[in-house]
C-alpha cells in the first residue's frame, strides 16, 4: 500500500487530484450563479456538474498513464526514471496556493455578500428573502372624477406585469384595494402585508395628454428609492410602453432579475383602445364583488370591451371566469350555457395569448367545474396542468392557488390544499377566501384546533364580515360544541341575516328537544322563504309527520347548494320511514348523480353519507350486492378521514357495522366516537340517535343505553349553559373558550349593540 502511494506521489496524480478538485468547486460554485442568471434551465446545471465530475476520473486516469516531461507528453513507460529530471514542486504548490485562494473569494463573493441564497428551503426563501411589493391603487389627479377608471386601469395593469416577475413577490389586486383612500402610513401597511416596498402613483388625463407619477418608497425606513415622471400623448402604445417601463425600473430598483422572456411580457401591448380598457377596467371591478348584479354588470362590460377589440385577449379571459363564478357562486346560468361560452371566450384569449396566465388558470377552473359534477374523464388532471401553467407564468395570481387548491381538497390531497392556500395568503393577505377556506382544509386534517384560531384572525382582521363568525359556529356544531355553537351564532347573526345561521341555531335546539325554540326560529324566516319550508318541513319530520315533511320539500326551487343538501336528505329519509323505497332511491340520486353508477368509484367527501342512505335504502329492497359495494366504498373512504369536525365522518362507520350486523364493532365505534368529542349527528346525518334506523339493532343493548345516556347528561350541561347565557345576556364565558382570552373591544361591542 505505501509503495502504490509512492507512486502516486511520483506521478503527480495527488497534486492534480487537489489542483482538480479546487478548480472543479470554484467551477461549479460559479455555474450555480451564472447559468441561472443567463436562463439557461435548471437541467443543464445538473448535466454541467456531472461532466465536471466525468472529467475528473478521465484526468486521474491520464496523470497514472502519462507525464509531462522536458521532452513533451510521454507514457509512464517509455520514460526512463534514472535519466529524468525531477519536478519541481514550488510550481506545483503555487498553482494550487493560488487556487484555494481564489476558492476563498469565490466563497466570500457568493455567500457573504449575499450574490446566492443560502441553503434553506424553497418556501421559507420566496417568504423571507425575495424582494416584495405592494402597489397601492392610483389616484386620480384629473378634473374628471369619472378618470378613477382611468387610473385604476394604469394600476390593473401594472400589477399585472410586475406580478409575471417570478423573482418579486407581488401583492395582489384583492389585498392592495383594500388601502383606496385609507388613512393609514405606509409603515403600518407595509407591515400588514409584510412587504419591503411600495409603489404610489397619480394619473393625470387632459385632453389627449397624460401625465403618471410613480414612486417607490422602502416600507421600513419611508426612504424613496426611485420616482419618476412621464408625460406623454395618450395612445395605448405610449400608456403601455410607460407602464413597461415603470415595471423594469422598480425590478431593478429591487434588484429582482428579469429573465428574457419576463422582458417580453413586460412589453406586450393588451389592447390597442384606451376604450377597451375602459370597460375592462369597470368589468374587473365588478367581477371582484362577486354579488349577482355586479356578475351581470361585469359580463356585460367584458363583451362590451371585445366588441371595441376583438383581440383583447385579458377581457376574453374575464368574460370566461365571470361566466363560472356566476354558475359556482349564484347558479343563475345553466351550466351547459356556461361551459360552451367559458370553453369558447378561454380558447381565442390562448388564441391570442399562449402566455397568458389569466386564461390557463380560468381554464383550470372550468375543467375542475366540469369534472368535479360528472367525475369522468381526466379533467381534474387537465385542471392541475393548466392550474400550474398559470402559477409558472404569474407565481403571484392568487386566484390560480385557491383554485387549485379546491381541487386538490376534491382528491383528498389536504396537505397540498393548504399548502395552496398558504401560498395564497402569502402573495393576497386581504383575500378573504382562504381565511374561510383554509380552516376547513385543516379540520380535515385532524386540526380543528388549528381552524378555529384562523377563523378568530379572519374576525380580527376583517371585524365587520359576518362569515367567519358563522363557520365559525358550524365548525363548533361540528365538534359537538353545541352552546358555544349556539353563543357564535348569536354573534353572527348581528352581522348578517343569512338564514343559515339561523339554521344552525335551530340544529342545536333539536339536539336540546327544544321544538317550542325551533318554532320561534322558524317563524323569522319570511313565508315564501325556502328556510321557512325547510324549518316547518324538519318540524313534520321530528312529529313522525313524514309524508308532510315531504310535501313541504317537494314544490320548493331549490337555488343553493346549502338548500339542496338539506331538502333531498331530509325528503329521502322521510320517504324511508313510510317504506317508500323508490322515492328515497329518486331523491338521493337526484342530489347526487355521481352515485348512479355501479362500477365508477364516485364515492366522495361530499356524498359518501348518501352513499351509506342508499346502500341502506337497497339492503331493504333486497339489493344486498348493490349495498355491499357502497358501504365497501364508503368504509375505504372514511378509513382515510378525521371523524369529528364539520367535515368529519362522525358515526358513519357505525352505521355501516350496524348494516352488516357487526353490532358489537358498532358499539366499540360509538365509544371510540363519544371519547372523541362526538354529541351532535345533527349535522351529518339529521337523525338524532334515537330516530337513526340504520342502528336499530344497537337500542336495546345495555352499552348503547349507557352511552346514550352519557350524551343526554353532556348535552343537558351545554343545553344550560345557553338558558344562562341568554337570560344574563352574556355570552362572553362561551366565547372565550375559542379565543382563550377576554372578548376584544369590538366583540363587546357589537354584543352590547345587537
Amino acid at each position: 500500500m505505501e509503495s502504490f502511494f509512492t507512486e502516486l506521489k511520483r506521478r503527480n496524480v495527488l497534486r492534480l487530484a487537489a489542483t482538480y478538485a479546487l478548480a472543479a468547486w470554484i467551477l461549479i460554485e460559479a455555474g450555480s450563479v451564472l447559468l441561472p442568471t443567463f436562463g439557461v434551465p435548471d437541467g443543464f446545471f445538473r448535466i454541467y456538474v456531472l461532466i465536471i465530475m466525468g472529467a475528473f476520473v478521465v484526468s486521474l486516469v491520464l496523470a497514472w498513464v502519462f507525464e509531462v516531461t522536458p521532452d513533451g507528453v510521454k507514457l509512464e513507460s517509455e520514460i526512463d526514471r534514472n535519466k529524468q529530471v525531477p519536478a519541481k514542486s514550488g510550481r506545483w504548490n503555487a498553482i494550487i496556493i493560488a487556487l484555494l485562494v481564489l476558492a476563498l473569494g469565490v466563497s466570500i463573493t457568493l455567500n457573504v455578500t449575499g450574490i446566492r441564497d443560502q441553503d434553506v428551503p424553497e418556501e421559507l426563501t420566496a417568504a423571507t428573502d425575495a424582494p416584495s411589493v405592494a402597489v397601492l391603487p392610483f389616484s386620480n389627479r384629473s378634473p374628471d372624477p369619472d378618470n378613477q377608471f382611468f387610473a385604476d386601469g394604469i394600476h390593473d395593469d401594472l400589477l399585472t406585469r410586475l406580478a409575471a416577475i417570478d423573482s418579486l413577490r407581488v401583492i395582489s389586486r384583492t389585498s392592495v384595494n383594500e388601502y383606496r383612500d385609507t388613512t393609514k402610513n405606509l409603515r403600518e401597511i407595509g407591515t400588514e402585508l409584510d412587504v419591503t416596498a411600495i409603489v404610489e402613483g397619480a394619473v393625470q388625463r387632459s385632453g389627449n395628454q397624460v401625465r403618471i407619477t410613480v414612486q417607490l418608497i422602502d416600507a421600513a425606513t419611508d426612504e424613496h428609492l426611485w420616482a419618476d415622471s412621464y408625460d406623454r400623448e395618450l395612445t395605448t402604445q405610449s400608456l403601455f410602453a410607460i407602464q413597461s417601463e415603470i415595471s423594469t425600473q422598480i425590478a431593478t430598483a429591487l434588484q429582482a432579475a428579469l429573465t428574457p422572456e419576463e422582458e417580453i411580457r413586460l412589453a406586450v401591448i393588451p389592447t390597442k383602445s384606451i376604450e377597451a380598457l375602459s370597460y375592462y377596467t369597470a368589468a374587473r371591478n365588478n367581477l371582484y364583488l362577486r354579488r349577482f348584479d355586479t356578475l351581470q354588470e361585469a359580463r356585460r362590460q367584458f363583451n362590451q370591451a371585445i366588441e371595441i377589440d376583438p383581440d383583447y385577449a385579458q377581457a376574453y379571459a374575464g368574460l370566461a371566469e365571470t361566466l363560472l363564478v356566476t354558475l359556482i357562486n349564484h347558479r343563475s346560468i345553466d351550466p351547459f350555457e356556461a361551459y360552451d361560452l367559458a370553453s369558447a371566450a378561454i380558447d381565442r384569449a390562448l388564441e391570442l395569448d399562449e402566455q397568458l396566465a389569466e386564461a390557463h388558470a380560468v381554464n383550470g377552473l372550468l375543467k375542475y367545474t366540469q369534472w368535479s359534477s360528472t367525475r369522468l374523464g381526466d379533467g381534474n388532471m387537465e385542471a392541475a396542468e393548466s392550474f400550474e401553467r398559470a402559477i409558472r407564468l404569474n407565481p403571484n395570481l392568487s386566484n390560480a392557488y385557491v383554485w387549485f387548491s379546491s381541487l386538490r381538497e376534491s382528491e383528498g390531497d389536504y396537505d397540498t390544499a393548504v399548502e395552496l392556500l398558504n401560498k395564497a395568503m402569502r402573495v393576497d393577505p386581504l383575500y378573504r377566501i382562504p381565511y374561510v377556506n383554509l380552516p376547513g382544509f385543516y379540520v380535515m386534517q385532524g386540526k380543528p384546533e388549528k381552524a378555529l384560531h384562523l377563523l378568530v384572525k379572519a374576525m380580527d382582521i376583517f371585524p365587520d364580515w359576518a362569515t367567519p363568525y358563522q363557520y365559525m359556529s358550524n365548525q363548533l356544531m361540528g365538534l359537538g360544541r353545541l352552546d358555544e355553537a349556539v353563543a357564535w351564532a348569536h354573534l353572527a347573526r348581528t352581522l348578517t341575516d343569512d338564514p343559515l345561521i339561523r339554521f344552525v341555531v335551530m340544529g342545536a335546539f333539536v339536539e336540546f328537544g327544544d321544538l317550542e325554540r325551533i318554532q320561534e326560529f322558524g317563524r323569522q324566516f319570511p313565508v315564501d322563504h325556502p328556510m321557512y319550508s325547510m324549518g316547518d318541513a324538519y318540524l313534520r319530520f321530528a312529529d313522525s309527520d313524514y309524508s308532510g315533511a315531504i310535501a313541504k320539500l317537494e314544490g320548493l326551487e331549490l337555488s343553493t347548494e346549502v338548500e339542496s343538501s338539506f331538502a333531498y336528505p331530509l325528503m329521502s329519509m322521510s320517504a324511508l320511514m313510510m317504506r317508500d323505497y323508490d322515492k328515497a332511491e329518486q331523491y338521493l340520486l337526484t342530489a347526487n348523480p355521481l352515485l348512479t353508477s355501479d362500477t365508477a368509484d364516485n364515492v366522495d367527501r361530499k356524498n359518501f353519507r348518501a352513499a351509506i342512505l342508499l346502500a341502506y335504502t337497497y339492503q331493504l329492497t333486497g339489493d344486498t350486492d348493490r349495498a355491499e359495494r357502497l358501504l365497501a366504498k364508503a368504509e375505504r373512504l372514511i378509513s382515510q378521514m378525521h371523524r369529528i369536525g364539520s367535515g368529519g365522518y362522525g358515526i358513519s362507520d357505525v352505521n355501516i357495522l350496524a348494516l352488516r350486523g357487526r353490532n358489537d364493532a358498532a358499539l366499540d365505534a360509538l365509544r371510540e366516537a363519544i371519547d372523541e368529542g362526538f354529541v351532535s349527528l345533527l349535522s351529518f346525518d339529521m337523525w338524532t340517535l334515537d330516530q337513526n334506523p340504520m342502528i336499530d339493532a344497537l337500542r336495546e343493548d345495555e352499552r348503547f343505553k349507557s352511552m346514550k345516556l352519557e350524551l343526554d347528561r353532556k348535552i343537558e350541561v351545554m343545553r344550560d349553559n345557553v338558558e344562562r347565557a341568554e337570560e344574563s345576556d352574556d355570552w362572553s364565558e362561551l366565547l372565550n373558550r375559542v379565543r382563550g382570552d377576554e372578548v376584544t373591544a369590538s366583540l363587546r361591542l357589537r354584543i352590547a349593540n345587537r
